[in-house]
């Protein structure tokens, strides 16, 4: 095909130093003068490809020399750029029958084709398309969708590896070349290909931005058994976000989806993580609707969370506490004040180890530990601690029957009452008998000389 990448003798993967070297060599060689009509050529194929940014959607076709032909060729792109698929469906046809020797009515047919649910044609003249040119990307990567469309899935598969190891680099097709890999489990071939997405140094349009925040957001989902790729995508994810945050808000949901899977993917490397709390601030700035702030809020809670239970320095119950006093979505209050009761409860019988710990809390967690300061300072002075902890105890009787999940007693089960508590009156109000139980055949306490099971037990 001679295409506008043949005419500058360059290969489609040029980038736009490489194409102006090459029209100004090519100019030189076919001036106005000594070949008008090759240096006509020339000139249409340099301003067709300076105008690309080096990853173009499809093949560049040169014009046609037939009038007729051309006249076809255009009413066909403005019927797709119009969304009339049947229209230049059947221009196609006739044009391809008509001018078989332009290869480019074939490829504009197999597009007409899949847009009108014609999947099955399409896939028999995408095969002959890529049979024409077998190195053809362009034509490689059709092949593939059509495939896809009829539903081959391990057909498309190689065909898009094919398109790939040939150049093709388009979004679009990276993403559905990810797909396909997912579904055979190739994970290692999805961070490559992505990641080179991401390494990009160049200025996406806002067209474009759907796809990149799905490229990030793939990239974050296959991570969770390859970690150590996890510092390279939070780093470039935070620079993206910062790089493009008045777009921010018609997004804040797909970064929800993103932060979240990177949280599941998260374990123990703080330095790293923490880096993705810069973006916070961004975000933050970047949202003006309440249902959007909230959403951010949600996420930072969620980020604060993933930091604190994956610190090997904090103990599990210092971890339960993040919980306790930040709160726990969706849970009734009681017991919620049940796991504030519980973990206060344990951070006085460990007092010694959540005072060493109270100093890392302070210097990286500065939010949790302003939450905390009141009852840590109260843990420090120990002055009233044996008032205090009698006071959780005594609204910790009353709830906990009717919670699970504690871990005071579980821990320390010598502080359980030993004594019977029987229920009545108010709700969670106990009644704790003093005396010893009367049997049925001690001697009734009314003085009557019979036995408490012929007098007063019944009544």
């Amino acid at each position: 095909m001679d295409t506008y990448y043949k005419i500058l003798g360059i290969t489609p993967e040029a980038s736009q130093t490489e194409i102006k070297k090459a029209y100004f060599k090519m100019i030189r060689q076919y001036s106005p003068e000594s070949d008008p009509e090759q240096f006509q050529k020339i000139r249409e194929a340099y301003e067709y490809l300076k105008k690309s940014d080096n990853i173009s959607i499809g093949p560049a076709f040169p014009m046609l020399s037939d009038p007729s032909a051309q006249y076809m060729a255009d009413q066909i792109t403005r019927s797709l750029q119009a969304g009339d698929s049947k229209t230049a469906r059947d221009t196609c046809e006739k044009a391809w029958k008509l001018f078989p020797d332009n290869i480019q009515f074939l490829y504009y047919l197999i597009l007409a084709q899949r847009e009108c649910g014609n999947t099955g044609k399409a896939v028999k003249n995408a095969e002959k398309l890529a049979e024409r040119e077998p190195e053809n990307k362009w034509f490689q990567k059709e092949l593939a969708i059509s495939y896809m469309a009829r539903g081959f899935t391990n057909k498309a598969y190689f065909a898009c590896e094919k398109a790939y190891n040939l150049g093709c680099r388009d979004i679009d097709f990276i993403l559905i070349y990810a797909s396909e890999c997912f579904d055979y489990g190739e994970y290692d071939t999805i961070l490559s290909i992505l990641l080179e997405v991401s390494r990009q140094d160049k200025k996406w349009n806002k067209e474009e931005l759907p796809e990149i925040f799905e490229t990030y957001l793939m990239l974050a989902k296959v991570s969770q058994d390859r970690t150590e790729y996890l510092p390279e995508i939070t780093d470039r994810l935070v620079l993206f976000l910062e790089q493009y945050r008045l777009y921010i808000p018609e997004y804040i949901m797909e970064i929800s989806i993103i932060f979240s899977n990177i949280y599941i993917n998260y374990i123990g490397n703080t330095k790293y993580f923490s880096k993705l709390g810069q973006a916070f601030p961004t975000l933050e700035k970047a949202c003006r609707m309440e249902e959007e702030k909230e959403i951010v809020r949600h996420l930072l809670w969620e980020y604060n969370f993933s930091l604190v239970t994956n610190d090997s320095r904090l103990s599990a119950t210092m971890k339960r506490a993040y919980d306790a006093f930040y709160g726990i979505e969706g849970l009734h209050p009681v017991v919620l004040k049940f796991a504030l009761l519980d973990t206060k409860l344990c951070m006085i019988e460990e007092r010694q180890e959540i005072l060493k710990q109270a100093k890392i809390v302070k210097k990286d967690y500065p939010d949790f530990y302003g939450k905390m300061q009141d009852f840590f300072q109260t843990l420090e002075s120990g002055s009233n601690l044996p008032y205090v902890k009698e006071s959780l105890l005594k609204s910790y009787r009353k709830i906990e029957p009717d919670c699970s999940g504690g871990f005071y007693y579980k821990n320390y089960p010598n502080e359980r009452p030993k004594d019977n508590v029987i229920y009545g009156g108010d709700y969670f109000e106990p009644y704790i008998r003093n005396a010893k139980k009367i049997g049925r055949n001690d001697p009734c306490p009314c003085g009557s000389g019979k036995k408490y099971k012929q007098c007063c037990m019944n009544k």
